[in-house]
């Protein structure tokens, strides 16, 4: 009988100001954000431009022994693994991660949960966001999203990040907004993400609880999937294809050699040469998104 770990029991994390510093430092931002919508803008601009999201981490946790928590739950590993391997994490980690951020630079920060409605993926809280507020209004910050702007959710009111290839749209519903957004990879397909009130301001505890659900469902645990946004494009790796989207909408696909793949995550993607050679190799059949 496997007992699940009380994730209850673990403190709200913080992040130590040295661990921040270092990470501002990265990001490009050469002085700590102002705390209105311009400094939370830049903020979230540096992590779009430089935090992937990619399951490279959980892929490695895998095929080890497994007696530890999935990696990068607690923020300060996700940014000590991100200073150094350049990886990022999925949805839990990785939302977790700017979360912590946001908040250690004295932006009033809280976690949320919803569902991004895909096929072939259990729907109910199956997503971890955050949000911040500022003068009343809540803003999306969404570290997988990377819209590079963020998002104004005002109750009745339909509203766009307004950044091309990065754009995101909120479209009210019943139940508060709709998310809408497209994968790097897919341009015809959107991937709406509903926020759950029931989920409003959650803690630390339940991101990880929600994390560690995905030990046993999900797309990101049998094959590599990496995606990262820069001002003018958006590049997603996957199974076996490549895929690079251009600031005037080309989406690109090719089925790089194993040599290329490696020089690709290294070069383009900027992940350290250690963790790509540490990356196993696919599940033949395993779960993947839809089109990769």
């Amino acid at each position: 009988m496997t007992t699940r770990p009380n994730f209850s029991a673990i403190p709200e994390p913080t992040l130590a100001p040295a661990l921040v510093e270092r990470v501002m430092t990265k990001l490009g931002l050469r002085q700590r954000p102002t705390l209105d919508l311009a400094g939370l803008n830049a903020l979230y601009a540096g992590v779009s431009a430089n935090v992937p999201f990619d399951n490279f981490q959980k892929r490695i946790w895998f095929v080890g022994p497994q007696t530890a928590p999935l990696p990068s739950g607690d923020p300060n590993e996700f940014f000590n693994n991100w200073l150094q391997h350049g990886t990022g994490g999925t949805c839990w980690p990785l939302n977790g991660a700017m979360y912590s951020l946001a908040h250690a630079l004295g932006f009033d920060a809280h976690r949320i949960v919803g569902s991004v409605i895909v096929e072939g993926y259990p729907r109910g809280a199956n997503h971890g966001s955050v949000v911040v507020n500022l003068d009343g209004i809540n803003y999306l910050v969404d570290a997988w999203m990377a819209s590079f702007k963020v998002l104004p959710l005002i109750p009745g009111t339909a509203s766009s990040s307004g950044n091309g290839i990065h754009d995101v749209r909120a479209v009210p519903i019943e139940s508060g907004f709709e998310i809408i957004t497209f994968p790097g990879f897919n341009r015809e397909q959107t991937l709406p993400f509903r926020p759950e009130p029931e989920y409003d301001h959650v803690d630390h505890a339940l991101f990880l609880a929600r994390y560690d659900r995905t030990k046993t469902v999900g797309f990101f645990n049998d094959a590599i999937f990496i995606c990262r946004h820069f001002p003018d494009s958006i590049l997603t790796m996957g199974r076996k294809s490549k895929f690079h989207l251009a600031g005037d909408g080309t989406l690109t696909k090719t089925e790089p050699t194993k040599v290329e793949r490696k020089t690709s995550l290294i070069e383009e993607f900027g992940l350290s040469e250690e963790i790509v050679e540490k990356l196993p190799p696919n599940v033949p059949g395993g779960l993947a998104p839809p089109g990769l």
